[in-house]
């Protein structure tokens, strides 16, 4: 997976986080549109403030020895650590960011350099969803929790920081494809994330060293062709 760098301040953010640890402001990555063939990388200076199925009795071993179908791999992008990444939600994303690079970067998507770029976003989108799994799936094992205040002040934060009034936000999130109550959710996965990543010093480990290792051991499996 790619280290980005935060918009606001250059210090290094991993794929997948969402606040940086540096300067302490949300930030959602975004995967770089990758270059048509022939041209050089460029960097994008725009960043956007961007369920398991309980199994009983012999319907277990039908579904472990494969005779039935698994209902977490159905429609499924991934699964990590036991959770699984849905389809609807990796093409959510993926066009939302679809939007973005034709809006922002005048990407042209149509023919087969458009489906090239397009399948190499879909891969970055979907490492961005793995590393968040994997670390929320941490966080829930830390017994981290977020509570409505914590969310509730934070978006203050955020509006007062951008000097955006509750209609401009509001504005602002339909313009990406996002409604308030998605970026409450997305808030709070930050906000997880960031209560997490604060244990690392607990733990005598670097932010960046626990990442790795979490990485290393965590459970993933792509079923995204």
């Amino acid at each position: 997976m790619e280290n980005n760098v935060c918009p606001y301040c250059g210090a290094p953010i991993g794929e997948g986080i969402s606040l940086c640890h540096e300067c302490g402001k949300e930030i959602e990555s975004i995967p770089s549109a990758p270059p048509p063939k022939g041209e050089k990388k460029g960097r994008n200076p725009y960043a956007v403030l961007a369920v398991l199925l309980v199994v009983i009795g012999g319907a277990a071993i039908l579904l472990l020895t494969g005779i039935l179908p698994n209902p977490l791999r159905q429609t499924a992008a991934a699964i990590v650590n036991g959770e699984r990444i849905s389809q609807e939600e990796l093409d959510k994303k993926v066009e939302m960011f679809k939007k973005i690079y034709s809006q922002v970067n005048k990407t042209n998507f149509s023919g087969p350099e458009g489906e090239r770029i397009l399948n190499e976003i879909r891969k970055q989108v979907l490492n961005s969803l793995i590393q968040e799994k994997v670390l929320l799936t941490e966080a829930q094992k830390e017994k981290i929790a977020v509570t409505p205040q914590e969310i509730k002040e934070r978006i203050e934060t955020i509006k007062k920081s951008m000097n955006l009034s509750d209609k401009d936000f509001e504005s602002f999130l339909k313009n990406h494809g996002m409604s308030m109550e998605n970026f409450e959710k997305r808030v709070e996965k930050d906000t997880l994330i960031a209560k997490l990543l604060a244990k690392a010093e607990e733990k005598g480990m670097t932010q960046e060293a626990w990442v790795k290792e979490l990485n290393a051991r965590a459970k993933v499996e792509i079923l995204q062709k």
